[in-house]
């Protein structure tokens, strides 16, 4: 299945949400795309697979969201079509200067439920 930013039809966008405040909320002021800018806490919740989004350039609108390499997504996605709910906990990583996934090294943690 694939993304529905904000650039899809009103009634089919679902774009991460920020939800992050206070000390997390802080930025580093050059707001850039560079290695380690983010800090922010985004949420999702998708009929995605887990696989999908860490499919390069899965976030098409990154830049216009305000995504940045480094902020960390939670996410209730799928494993497979059909299947139960799971949790993912990863990290936000730019493949181009517009668009960004979760980084697939090390920074992705999944916890099905029960």
């Amino acid at each position: 299945m694939s993304y529905s930013g904000t650039t899809a039809a009103a009634t089919a966008a679902n774009p991460p949400k920020r939800i992050d405040s206070g000390l997390l909320a802080q930025r580093n002021i050059r707001e850039s795309t560079s290695l380690g800018e983010g800090g922010a806490l985004w949420s999702y919740v998708s009929t995605n697979l887990t696989t999908d989004m860490l499919n390069s350039g899965f976030f098409a609108d990154a830049d216009r969201l305000g995504m940045r390499n480094g902020d960390v997504l939670i996410s209730a996605s799928y494993t497979s079509e059909g299947s139960s709910s799971i949790l993912v906990i990863g990290v936000i990583g730019y493949d181009t200067t517009a668009t960004a996934s979760i980084v697939t090294t090390g920074a992705m943690i999944t916890s099905t439920f029960a």
